[in-house]
C-alpha cells in the first residue's frame, strides 16, 4: 500500500489548443500542508479542481487513498472543497447556510455538527447577521466550514487569503493550522510565497500549467537563507582552513569546487583574504540574499498575469 494519500500521474489539462495543465506529477501524504504556487493564470484553480472531482482531466491519472479513480465518487466526496466561490446564501445567517446544506447531505446530528463547525472556524452560532453583510474574513471563514461540513479527510483551499485584510488573512492562517493539528491533510494554492510559506510543509511551484519545482519547507528556506558561496580549486582544502582561522563550522560543501558559508559572523573579505594567503585561488565569492518571494518570481520570470 502506497503512504501516498494523494497521487497524481501525468495529470494533463487542454481546452482545445490551450494546454492549462501538463504531465503534473506529486504525491500528498497524510498529514501534510500542500502549498500549491503560481503566479494567477498558472493553472492552479484547473489542477484543484481535477484532484477534487469537478473537472475531468484530458489525460494522466488521479490516485485518491490508494485507488486510481475516474468518476468513482465515492472518493472525491471525503474531500472538502473551497474553490472560486463558496456559493454562500447572502440572505441567511452562517448557522441557516450551514444548515442549508447539513439537511441536503442529509446529516444526522445536524445541529450538533453546525455548532462545531461554527465554533471551529470562530463564527458565533446565534449571530443573526446576513452573510451578505459579513467581513471578507468572515465569508471566507464559513466558506471553510462549508467546506468541511460531512468530516473529509482532505480539504482543498484555492486562494483562500486573496483579498484579505490583514486580519482576515491571520484568522484563516491560524484556521488552517489548528485543522492541520488534528491530523487533516491540506491542498492550499496561493500567487503570495511568503504568506504560504507560514502554513505549508511542502510547496510544488507551477508556472505555465507545469511543476518545474518541489522542495520541502526545510530545502526552501535553505535556498533563500542567506550565505557566502565560494568558489575554490579544491573545496576540500579550504574547509579545515576556514574552520581553524575564522571559526567557520555553519557551512555545506556543494562541490568539489564549491562550498556555501552559513555563519553570519564573517565577511566576504576575510574569507578571500585566509584563501589567498595560503596560496588557494579564489575563483568567486559572492553573497547570496534573497526573499521567498524573490527566489518565486525569479523561478517563474516575474510577475505574472492575471486570468
Amino acid at each position: 500500500m502506497s503512504q501516498a494519500l494523494i497521487e497524481v500521474n501525468q495529470l494533463t489539462k487542454q481546452f482545445q489548443s490551450k494546454t492549462v495543465v501538463q504531465k503534473a506529477d506529486f504525491k500528498i501524504t497524510k498529514g501534510e500542508i500542500f502549498g500549491l504556487i503560481g503566479q494567477n493564470g498558472a493553472g492552479k484553480s484547473t489542477l484543484l479542481k481535477m484532484i477534487g472531482g469537478l473537472m475531468y482531466p484530458s489525460s494522466g491519472e488521479i490516485h485518491l487513498f490508494d485507488h486510481a479513480v475516474k468518476d468513482n465518487h465515492a472518493y472525491f466526496e471525503r474531500m472538502g472543497l473551497l474553490i472560486e466561490d463558496a456559493g454562500l446564501f447572502p440572505y441567511y445567517s452562517a448557522y441557516e447556510n450551514l444548515d442549508l446544506i447539513a439537511i441536503s447531505y442529509g446529516l444526522k446530528e445536524r445541529k450538533k455538527h453546525i455548532n462545531e463547525l461554527l465554533k471551529l472556524v470562530g463564527l458565533d452560532r446565534s449571530n443573526k447577521t446576513k452573510v451578505k453583510n459579513y467581513s471578507m474574513g468572515m465569508k471566507q471563514r464559513l466558506g471553510i466550514a462549508v467546506a468541511l461540513m460531512g468530516s473529509p479527510d482532505v480539504l482543498i483551499l484555492d486562494e483562500p487569503i486573496n483579498g484579505l485584510d490583514p486580519q482576515g488573512i491571520s484568522e484563516v492562517r491560524k484556521l488552517i493550522l489548528e485543522l492541520n493539528k488534528t491530523g487533516m491533510t491540506i491542498i492550499i494554492s496561493s500567487h503570495i510565497l511568503e504568506e504560504l510559506s507560514k502554513v505549508a510543509t511542502k510547496y510544488a511551484i507551477l508556472h505555465n500549467g507545469e511543476i518545474i519545482e518541489i522542495n520541502s519547507k526545510e530545502d526552501l528556506l535553505l535556498k533563500c537563507e542567506e550565505r557566502i558561496e565560494v568558489e575554490v580549486d579544491e573545496a576540500s582544502v579550504a574547509v579545515p582552513l576556514l574552520e581553524e582561522r575564522l571559526n567557520i563550522n555553519n557551512y555545506k560543501v556543494i562541490s568539489d569546487r564549491t562550498m556555501y558559508v552559513y555563519d553570519t559572523h564573517v565577511e566576504n573579505k576575510q574569507i578571500a583574504k585566509i584563501l589567498v594567503e595560503n596560496g588557494i585561488s579564489v575563483h568567486s565569492i559572492t553573497k547570496h540574499k534573497q526573499s521567498l518571494e524573490q527566489y518565486f518570481l525569479k523561478r517563474t520570470g516575474g510577475e505574472g498575469s492575471h486570468d
